[in-house]
């Protein structure tokens, strides 16, 4: 297995602050080993906060460590007391599309708690399924699949899945910024490009099903679920800037090289709304 393999089942094995520590300690070096991540880190963070911030890399690091310990425990007395107790914030026409269960396609960055997301709403009693990119490690693929699929929340591991489960009711999750699968197109709001997967925008649009931006992390001991209408790739994208905006170092910033750029001038691409 992997060494991201190993470190998920060392994670998993241990007390909640011990795997904290853990998470946090392997993040950390990961990324000062990494002087591309770290380079990658600046300036993205540049790019989307509007000023430097050399050191941001730790700051950064050490709190997606803590939040990949919180995922990488799902199915744990910890985490489970996390999700029955989160809190959800919707506006007032998603919230509609939820307690009526019209079909709510839930567009999600890697951001705070991400993977606990779908399980928040499956306790609920909603139809759950997730759309998630496969880890080349075999092994590794099959661990984070049995940890998603917990709390009944089905998988869609094509374009084909995904659309069918969009023609019934339910909720079905997907990511932004995987930004080496699928079609890709820039947007641009609040003066950053971010190019960005469109398949589970246009699959959405066939079916009918309403779309929104979700993000959670914690606060105040609490998980906090936000939910808002995002049409389209360009108003997710506003939506997602202004909350890395105000809490930068939930969002995992590397792993995206050539994905993010300053709207305006010297835009990436002749122009940020056409290329693909």
């Amino acid at each position: 297995m992997s060494l991201p393999g190993v470190a998920l089942l060392a994670v998993r094995a241990l007390p909640a602050e011990p795997a904290a520590a853990l998470a946090r300690l392997l993040v950390l070096a990961y990324l000062l080993l990494r002087p591309d991540y770290r380079a990658e880190i600046r300036a993205n963070f540049q790019v989307v906060c509007g000023h430097d911030a050399p050191r941001f890399w730790v700051r950064n690091g050490w709190r997606v460590g803590r939040n990949l310990a919180m995922m990488a425990r799902v199915g744990t007395r910890q985490t489970d007391a996390i999700i029955d107790r989160a809190m959800v914030y919707a506006d007032n026409g998603i919230r509609r599309f939820l307690e009526r269960n019209v079909h709510t396609a839930m567009v999600c960055f890697h951001y705070g708690l991400w993977e606990l997301l779908p399980k928040v709403f499956a306790r609920r009693g909603l139809d759950v399924g997730v759309a998630a990119a496969r880890q080349r490690d075999r092994r590794l693929a099959a661990a984070l699949s049995r940890l998603r699929r917990l709390d009944s929340v089905e998988e869609a591991a094509d374009p084909v899945a995904l659309a069918r489960r969009m023609r019934r009711p339910g909720l079905t999750g997907f990511m932004l910024d995987n930004t080496g699968r699928g079609r890709q197109e820039w947007s641009e709001a609040g003066g950053v490009c971010m190019r960005l997967p469109v398949t589970g925008f246009r699959l959405a649009a066939r079916a009918g099903a309403k779309v929104a931006l979700i993000a959670g992390f914690i606060e105040q001991g609490r998980l906090r679920v936000h939910i808002s209408s995002a049409p389209n790739e360009a108003a997710a994208l506003a939506r997602f800037v202004e909350i890395v905006r105000r809490r930068p170092e939930e969002w995992v910033f590397w792993g995206k090289a050539g994905a993010l750029g300053e709207g305006g001038a010297g835009r990436p691409e002749e122009s940020c709304g056409s290329a693909s």
